[in-house]
């Protein structure tokens, strides 16, 4: 092992000033703790400063922090590292402002919302990979190879593809063979790796998509490491186009109050993952096996597991992504999330109609584990049987693009009743949640084909999120 990485400089640099006790005459208004009445508050307070001497600058990194960023890229095979404590959207938003108003960039069409404020920022003209919905399920899990491959032929001028992997679900793409693909036609490959920062410390785990050959990664190192909310990492591979443009970017976008907290939180994960990641995500595996097993002998329920890698864009998954389906019983996912919460005071991080996700961390020991079995035990003895089956959801159809997410955004819109927004282009959203494909978005033809569905939607009387009026009796449109 590195033994430099057994430092954690930013730490250690706020445990130097606090040595100290100055008389702190400086940002932020708490003085340092004393402003907090809580106690809780005022131990976070003592560690949370601006950027005096000593402590560096986020923005003009040359000690503390420039020490951390090179040892967290080390840590993770990058050829640099940058923090980002505005969490990982703020990396995705960087890494779209590095190309140019309307270069062709491939996207999921079920891409996380920041991809979308990522165009309208950029100006960046999108083409939407169209992405496999699993109707038993009520999930999309990915993309494959040959969708990135016929879509690279059609569109010769693509400057980059940004994919998602793992996804929500934990289920990772083919990004090795996606890489090939998109590095002989001489362009990017961008991941949103965001439920994915403990990959790169265990083999059993899906292989991280830097060491697949992605050009740029971004983690969301909150969501699986200890690490403080909004704490992620954006990471760059050598072959990157322009990382003077990236930093330039990434300045403009994070803000100039870091939080001290967050940065400290990732310097001392990072010492952590790699003096004790291993060792502890070993232990999570274990658990894991085993009790997908028990789950498994649970009559009525079944967690997927190695099924998943089935599908033709899934090539591995989290297992600490506890994917949970009901198939033999007399109660949907949403009613059997609610027993969980309220009778056995647990809170899992997903609830739909068929089926609910429990994100399992490595610092979740084995009661915590038995516990949520028994509570499913316990449940699943209760319910036994089927219900009903649900309304079963229609494909969306594929998107007419007319306008960038940008000049969509900037553009003047206006309300009109559905049944006139026929040869409009639409200015909002329409999705339909589970499982968040979007229906249409902002600068997309509203045609023949698509106010159908739309009207399809509206008479199932599904959860759709995006439009201001959720009825559907009208929409916003391009006021052209």
């Amino acid at each position: 092992m590195d033994t430099s990485q057994s430092k954690a400089p930013i730490y250690e640099a706020l445990c130097d000033y606090q040595s100290k006790s100055p008389l702190r005459l400086h940002m932020p208004g708490h003085a340092g703790g004393p402003g907090f009445e809580l106690e809780g508050f005022r131990l976070i307070g003592s560690y949370d400063v601006t950027e005096v001497p000593g402590l560096d600058d986020l923005h003009l990194p040359e000690e503390a922090i420039e020490e951390a960023r090179g040892l967290l890229a080390r840590a993770y095979g990058a050829q640099e590292s940058l923090f980002l404590v505005n969490g990982a959207s703020s990396g995705i938003h960087a890494l779209f402002l590095t190309f140019n108003p309307d270069d062709g960039i491939l996207v999921p069409r079920n891409a996380h919302r920041s991809f979308f404020s990522g165009m309208v920022l950029s100006g960046v003209r999108p083409i939407y990979i169209p992405v496999e919905y699993k109707p038993e399920l009520e999930v999309a899990l990915g993309v494959t190879e040959k969708q990135v491959d016929s879509l690279l032929e059609e569109n010769p001028q693509v400057k980059a593809v940004f994919v998602t992997s793992p996804s929500y679900f934990g289920t990772t793409a083919p990004v090795d063979a996606i890489a090939r693909k998109v590095h002989q036609k001489g362009i990017q490959l961008l991941v949103d790796e965001a439920h994915g920062a403990h990959f790169a410390f265990h083999d059993a785990y899906p292989t991280p998509a830097l060491h697949s050959g992605a050009d740029a990664v971004v983690n969301g190192l909150h969501k699986t490491l200890p690490v403080l909310n909004q704490g992620a990492a954006l990471h760059i591979a050598e072959g990157f186009h322009d990382f003077t443009r990236l930093r330039s970017a990434y300045s403009l976008l994070t803000t100039t109050s870091p939080s001290y907290p967050i940065l400290a939180s990732i310097d001392l994960a990072r010492v952590f993952m790699v003096e004790k990641g291993e060792s502890q995500l070993e232990m999570a595996y274990q658990l894991s096996r085993q009790y997908r097993e028990k789950l498994n002998r649970l009559p009525g329920l079944h967690c997927y597991g190695d099924d998943l890698t089935g599908f033709e864009e899934v090539t591995d998954y989290d297992p600490l992504k506890i994917l949970v389906s009901f198939p033999g019983l007399a109660a949907s996912g949403r009613e059997i999330g609610w027993q969980l919460r309220e009778q056995y005071a647990i809170q899992v991080e997903m609830v739909r109609e068929n089926y609910i996700l429990a994100m399992m961390s490595m610092f979740h020991e084995k009661a915590d584990w038995e516990r949520l079995y028994q509570a499913l035990k316990h449940i699943t003895a209760v319910y036994q049987g089927r219900r009903e089956k649900t309304v079963i959801i229609e494909e969306p159809v594929n998107p007419t693009v007319l306008l960038s997410p940008r000049d969509a955004f900037m553009a003047p819109k206006k309300q009109v009743p559905l049944k006139e927004s026929r040869g409009c282009i639409a200015g909002e959203s329409v999705a339909v949640y589970p499982p968040g494909i979007p229906a249409l978005l902002p600068g997309e033809l509203i045609t023949d084909e698509l106010l159908e569905y739309l009207y399809y939607i509206k008479k199932s009387r599904l959860k759709i999120q995006g439009p201001r009026e959720s009825s559907l009796n009208s929409i916003l449109i391009i006021d052209a």
